[in-house]
């Protein structure tokens, strides 16, 4: 089928009112790369679908295919997480979102009311610091944290990602998704900031790569997702597929390392998802040897990552006394 942006806001909609009329939601909204308008990236592309239930919350999160090139990135909220609209001004994820979203389904007026109190000077210098702040807490909870050993890549992962975008949302809105790493590049590099993302492309190896290794790496994964696919639709085909695209685009870019959070993120989640042994992890840990990311190196990145956290919130607290935060 012919795919626009325009088809794929109609049929959110449509989806939302089945939804509306099937499970007694209580708004949807847009969010994401449709609803601002950005271009398709790699012929694929998820539509970022927000569902606000006034009772029952079946699950966090969801994929529904469309095609094999498009699919819904469902998030479920409870009613409840909007109950005070103007200390979402400065949640870090949750602020921004709410700030420019496609309104689908919205007839008691429940989410515009919810978000006239995140609009309101939601660009303030203070605000704009606080969410910033509100990132960089989230990157030290993450580290912080003592969750098991085979997690704690998923925990340098997703610190590094809340540590760069606490540097990256005094530009602008929060950057995810495929796209992430080139967002992030453009961002702190407006910001004056190109050795935060040196910084951060360094702890997750990129140093340590050569040409060969990327490649050899995305059928590794692509292996691994195939295997962890009957465990959650996060490694279904439309999600593979998704994924394979955006890895092609950046491959063939300016900065072919830019594949590198997606693919560790993904390629962790999906071993994580599989039996503790055989050849998808070994290819995996083989990986994490040559990033310098295996369990030998945890105490090193840790420092590393508390060094860069520490360089974030120098810049932070920089822009904040240059624009009377």
């Amino acid at each position: 089928m012919r795919v626009s942006r325009e088809n794929l806001i109609s049929l959110a909609k449509k989806e939302a009112e089945k939804r509306a009329a099937e499970d007694g939601i209580l708004s949807a909204y847009l969010i994401g790369s449709v609803a601002t308008g950005e271009p398709v990236f790699g012929g694929s592309a998820d539509v970022d679908l927000v569902l606000i239930h006034r009772e029952h919350v079946p699950m966090a999160r969801e994929f529904m295919p469309l095609s094999k090139d498009f699919h819904f990135d469902i998030l479920h909220h409870p009613d409840e997480l909007y109950a005070n609209p103007t200390a979402l001004r400065i949640d870090p994820w949750l602020g921004p979102a709410m700030s420019a979203p496609i309104f689908l389904f919205d007839p008691e007026h429940f989410f515009e009311r919810a978000q006239a109190g995140v609009r309101g000077q939601y660009h303030r210098v203070d605000y704009v610091h606080a969410r910033a702040l509100g990132f960089l807490s989230r990157a030290r909870q993450f580290i912080l944290n003592s969750s098991p050993a085979e997690n704690w890549v998923a925990r340098v992962t997703q610190s590094l990602l809340e540590g760069a975008n606490a540097a990256a949302t005094l530009g602008g809105f929060p950057a995810a998704g495929r796209r992430l790493v080139p967002i992030l590049q453009a961002r702190l590099f407006d910001l004056g900031q190109e050795n935060l993302y040196s910084a951060f492309q360094r702890l997750l190896g990129a140093n340590q790569i050569k040409p060969f290794h990327l490649a050899s790496w995305i059928a590794a994964w692509s292996k691994a997702v195939e295997a962890a696919a009957p465990s959650h639709d996060r490694f279904s085909n439309f999600r593979q597929n998704y994924h394979a695209d955006g890895f092609e685009i950046l491959l063939t870019s300016s900065d072919p390392n830019a594949i590198l959070w997606n693919l560790i993120s993904e390629w962790n989640a999906a071993c994580l998802a599989l039996p503790h042994e055989g050849e998808h992890h070994d290819a995996w840990h083989a990986a994490l040897q040559v990033l310098r990311l295996d369990e030998e190196d945890q105490e090193q990145r840790f420092d590393d990552l508390e060094i860069f956290l520490d360089q974030v919130e120098v810049f932070i607290e920089r822009w904040a006394k240059k624009n009377g935060a």
